[in-house]
């Protein structure tokens, strides 16, 4: 199968959180509980997280639809944990929300998703290479459209 339509459901699922930000309420994943600053962030909220799960088992349905079977569930979750990670880890140094840290933004949800479905080393490297340029170009597009606070 084609690396980027196997990896598809996870790109979804990591771009189409950011979509929660329509909505007129968000309920922070760290709910604000721990001393000394927010763990995640935030813009990591559980609106994002059910948006991002919906959208990427919906696209992996969709190519199931087609004939081309994809752990989608795994790889929506993975993505989106992975995400919470990098996010955790960006909090814990110093970098500010929105913040950009290259190369964690672009591959956090990578490895995430990853740790749930590994893909076969070919696929993985694939998916490794060409990640930050769709990641960039799909928050060049966020930005556009308003659901993104900065183009990175």
């Amino acid at each position: 199968m084609n690396p980027l339509l196997w990896f598809l459901p996870a790109y979804v699922a990591n771009a189409s959180a950011t979509l929660s930000r329509l909505l007129p309420f968000q309920h922070p994943v760290d709910m604000g509980l721990f001393p000394g600053g927010r763990l995640l962030g935030d813009g990591k909220t559980f609106e994002g997280l059910l948006v991002g799960l919906l959208m990427g088992s919906a696209t992996g349905l969709l190519l199931e639809i087609f004939g081309y079977h994809t752990p989608y569930f795994l790889l929506s979750v993975g993505a989106l944990g992975g995400d919470m990670v990098g996010s955790f880890i960006k909090r814990r140094v110093g970098v500010p929300r929105g913040g950009d840290a290259f190369p964690l933004d672009q591959l956090d949800f990578v490895f995430g998703a990853f740790l749930l479905a590994p893909p076969d080393p070919t696929t993985a490297l694939i998916i490794i290479i060409i990640t930050p340029v769709i990641h960039r170009l799909a928050n060049i597009i966020g930005f556009l459209i308003k659901v993104k606070r900065e183009p990175w």
